[in-house]
């Protein structure tokens, strides 16, 4: 019984490690979607994976990558 309670635990914070992966990534991507110039999207990404802890700094990067 444990043996599955400790797969379920595992799983839990596999599936939040990659919720946590995927917003902090979210700005490069979509900077790369609406085909931002190369300098853009390494400022881009460099500021979401720098400020991104910060949600100042990941709002940020997210405003910089989606205007046009």
């Amino acid at each position: 019984m444990t043996i599955t309670t400790d797969i379920l635990i595992a799983l839990k914070y596999i599936f939040a490690c990659i919720i946590v992966i995927t917003i902090v990534l979210a700005p490069a991507w979509l900077a790369r979607q609406t085909k931002k110039s190369k300098q853009d999207m390494i400022l881009v990404r460099l500021a979401s994976w720098l400020f991104g802890w910060t949600g100042i700094g990941w709002l940020w990067s997210l405003f910089w990558a989606s205007k046009k």
